[in-house]
């Protein structure tokens, strides 16, 4: 009986509320903001053609490889998907969309995600996650973790300890510097021995995973980064 009322309330409420598209505008019953249509085929794939790391952006010694699903479309429909991420409260497309980068990196060649696997998200400084009410890459990473079995590390490993400026407007150099010593890994034991994957919605010249990356590259096995869109 309770199924029953629950059921009939949803019904009643997606009826009431309905759901659109946030690219095509057809209505989504089922909450997630993106048709099946739109996800497969809304947006540029980033590594289509198997390279380790998306066009142009060069890797340090120490990372393995860098996947990112889309190519990102400033002043477009993935802006503003990421953009309600982050900023309208939609947690759940976060983890919808970390499922979808998650089933293509259960077949990553060159670090193939699985449950022997440590997922890093990007922390962000404690006063913005107040502000903002979740970190939007710890999102991505739960629907990677639902799908690959990975282990998600705990929010106390990795502290953001400087409250840094936006990163938009800068270029390479001084986003280097914006970030140097803003983190600080406080369970080393979490990363030992194992292959740890950093996780964030958009990935630009890489300044913040490799800052991330370079705190555990000598304790850890291989290191990957996994984003929704590089910009």
């Amino acid at each position: 009986m309770y199924k029953l009322l629950f059921r009939t309330g949803k019904d009643l409420f997606d009826l009431l509320y309905p759901v659109s598209c946030l690219v095509c505008g057809d209505r989504q019953v089922d909450r997630h903001h993106l048709c099946p249509y739109c996800m497969d085929h809304a947006f540029e794939p980033s590594n289509e053609d198997g390279r380790e790391s998306s066009e142009g952006l060069v890797l340090p010694g120490w990372i393995t490889m860098q996947h990112t699903l889309w190519e990102f479309d400033k002043g477009g429909f993935l802006q503003d998907v990421l953009h309600h991420v982050k900023y309208s409260g939609l947690a759940a497309l976060g983890v919808t969309l970390g499922e979808k980068l998650g089933h293509e990196l259960l077949d990553n060649p060159y670090l193939r995600v699985t449950r022997e696997t440590t997922l890093l998200p990007v922390p962000l400084h404690p006063a913005r996650e107040r502000k903002r009410g979740y970190n939007q890459s710890f999102l991505i990473a739960l629907g990677i973790a639902n799908v690959t079995g990975a282990e998600i590390a705990p929010q106390s490993a990795v502290k953001r300890t400087r409250n840094t400026r936006t990163q938009t407007g800068l270029n390479a150099s001084n986003r280097r510097k914006n970030l140097s010593g803003a983190f600080e890994v406080r369970q080393m034991k979490v990363f030992t021995n194992r292959d740890v994957v950093i996780v964030d919605d958009v990935v630009t010249t890489g300044a913040t995973v490799f800052e991330l990356a370079s705190l555990i590259r000598d304790y850890c096995g291989k290191i990957g980064v996994a984003t929704i869109a590089r910009a």
